[in-house]
């Protein structure tokens, strides 16, 4: 995907997005925490790359990459990569129509390509703490530990323009308060914040691509796999901040209550808090032909031979267990 002769970075962080006005300011959270994110990492000497998969782009508007290049300081949009992935992907591999964007379907495409020794997989609105980077700054991560990180979320009315400590850590900005990750799992606004080194996350096959019913859920589902895969599951010790919108799964969760199979998030309730998954080989689109589209810029096109089958039971396997005989997808604590 280019740049292969570049210094292998410290931290890739992978994110999932398209220019679709998702949450009302999608591109204006976007461009706010890719550069506070961005600055507070060089400044603190942490090497890194933003890997950003744009799945299923809308026809006619501008790419996420060209607003970064067109909007943002040069250093930031040299420090982003991005794989551009064909519309049709979605409508082959979708098993729920309502479902308009496969978020974790795009994050494998983007860890399956990550060079970072690390990967924190996050989203697009999500602002690092300062404990995290102290974290990265020191390189204290470990590998075959999966890091988790509480998260906070802003009010939406937050001046994020013009972002600074102060504002992010004053609880009156808070939208809600904070909840607390408990053992073993540590679940809880998953997929804003996974973060394990490059061999283990490659050894998980990354998120659950036998599902493709549910969007909900598909994060916490990695974490019970790293479990019973004989991995650490961890909090990392420090929140991330994350830019409250209109249309978050939050906001979002009580409007479908008494009808999830409506939701535009897939339906809830599948068991993703014991079913244990193995994906393909091929995971995140290996076998997708590849066209260079610049630098640092790349357009996954479409073929049949990349799409995995439309049901795998062979994917769906039975959890590990301890040497004391427990399963190790039991419900938490």
């Amino acid at each position: 995907m280019g740049q292969d002769s570049a210094p292998r970075p410290y931290l890739s962080i992978v994110l999932t997005g398209r220019n679709d006005g998702y949450g009302g300011d999608f591109v204006k959270r976007f461009l706010a925490s890719l550069q506070f994110n961005h600055r507070e990492l060089s400044g603190r000497g942490v090497s890194h790359e933003f890997v950003l998969v744009e799945w299923a782009p809308v026809a006619g508007a501008p790419l996420l990459a060209d607003l970064v290049e067109a909007r943002c300081p040069p250093p930031v949009s040299a420090a982003l990569r991005t794989v551009v992935v064909d519309a049709a992907y979605h409508e082959a591999m979708t098993l729920n129509p309502l479902l308009r964007f496969h978020e974790y379907l795009a994050k494998n495409v983007g860890v399956r390509r990550a060079r970072g020794e690390y990967i924190l997989v996050s989203n697009c609105d999500v602002i690092l703490g300062r404990h995290i980077l102290a974290q990265l700054e020191r390189r204290s991560l470990e590998p075959q530990v999966v890091y988790r990180a509480p998260r906070r979320d802003l009010v939406a009315a937050l001046d994020i323009e013009h972002l600074h400590w102060e504002a992010l850590e004053d609880q009156a900005n808070l939208a809600r308060p904070g909840k607390q990750l408990r053992p073993p799992y540590f679940r809880g606004s998953t997929g804003d914040f996974i973060a394990l080194d490059q061999m283990s996350f490659h050894r998980l096959r990354a998120f659950n691509e036998i599902y493709r019913l549910a969007r909900v859920g598909v994060d916490a589902n990695l974490l019970v796999l790293a479990l019973s895969s004989g991995l650490t599951i961890v909090d990392i010790g420090g929140p991330v901040y994350h830019i409250d919108h209109e249309g978050s799964f939050q906001t979002l969760k009580a409007k479908y209550v008494a009808g999830e199979s409506d939701a535009q998030h897939g339906h809830e309730r599948w068991n993703f808090n014991s079913v244990v998954y193995r994906n393909r080989p091929q995971w995140g689109l290996s076998d997708a032909p590849e066209e260079p589209r610049g630098p640092r810029r790349t357009y996954l096109q479409f073929s049949w031979d990349a799409v995995p089958p439309l049901v795998d039971l062979s994917g769906v396997v039975l959890p590990a267990r301890r040497e004391d005989g427990s399963s190790s997808t039991s419900a938490d604590a």
